[in-house]
């Protein structure tokens, strides 16, 4: 039986965790689940101290019962843990690591150093409820567990091209954290898909603005942009998220653009792969196998 080892790489969650809830979900699903040691540990505004959480990644990864890692939550804190990882141990035994917004930092330092396939959209902690899980992620985890392939609809924003090229991507604000530290991976011919949540646009701008300047834009085939939730000005005269990523587009993407990716921190996303191959086509679908 397939075996998920949950573990909490960010912030502690403020209200109590319905563990038999989670793990009911996933033994639905024929798996089993184990939970890390400091799972639900708190220091200040983190989920146990750095040594703990980075800890139980390596119990999780030496644990030969355990074949899926998945983030509980996000949050804050899963960058702490870069430079205390063991990435001899983790190539040794690389296990896919699931995780959603703050993951992003863990997801993408790991596949910077090792080269190592995770998937982005499923956080247990905010995803699974008494009421159910949403359909398409839930539709998405199974595409993940049988490994088929799965197409979805963009909206082309110009400068159409059938182009292929490695997925890479998640939360913006993550991803610009990584940048000039020796944790960003190389987007070099990578399609680059983006979110993010409750950053004003003129914040949204700016991150966008460092990935300009320090030549991202330059690198990537491909640009997919997701859900940018509550991403709304303070000030009505700074204009929309749409205004940014439109202007953007205009001005300084010189690869092709496009957005209607459903991934993002809405209540609905897809979970998506990052290292794995993907084409988008003449027809403005994205291709990709899990």
């Amino acid at each position: 039986m397939t075996t998920v080892g949950i573990f909490n790489p960010s912030s502690p969650s403020s209200t109590p965790i319905d563990k038999n809830l989670i793990e009911s979900w996933f033994q639905k699903k024929g798996l089993s689940v184990i939970f890390a040691e400091h799972l639900l540990e708190k220091n200040r505004f983190l989920a146990g101290t750095d040594e703990e959480r980075a800890g139980d990644i390596h119990s999780l990864l030496k644990n030969p019962e355990v074949d899926i890692l998945l983030a509980l939550k996000g949050g804050y804190g899963s960058g702490r843990l870069l430079d205390l990882l063991d990435y001899n141990l983790i190539k040794e035994h690389p296990k896919p690591l699931i995780g959603f917004s703050d993951t992003t930092a863990l997801q993408l330092g790991i596949y910077a150093k090792t080269g190592l396939i995770s998937y982005t959209g499923l956080s247990p902690r905010r995803d699974i409820t008494e009421t159910g899980v949403d359909f398409l992620i839930e539709q998405s985890f199974n595409m993940y567990l049988s490994q088929k392939s799965f197409s979805v609809s963009l909206q082309n924003m110009g400068k159409q091209k059938e182009t292929e090229g490695i997925l890479i991507g998640g939360t913006l604000s993550l991803i610009d954290e990584l940048i000039g530290t020796p944790y960003q991976p190389d987007f070099t011919d990578k399609i680059l898909f983006l979110e993010d949540v409750m950053e004003e646009p003129y914040k949204i701008d700016r991150m966008l603005t460092h990935l300009r300047l320090a030549g991202i834009f330059n690198q990537v085939k491909a640009v997919i942009l997701g859900n940018f939730y509550q991403c709304i000005s303070s000030d009505k005269e700074d204009g929309t998220i749409q205004d940014v990523l439109e202007d953007f587009h205009t001005r300084f993407m010189n690869v092709p653009m496009y957005q209607g990716l459903n991934y993002g921190h809405g209540p609905s996303r897809l979970i998506l792969p990052i290292g794995v191959k993907g084409c988008i086509n003449k027809e403005n679908i994205l291709i990709f196998k899990y």
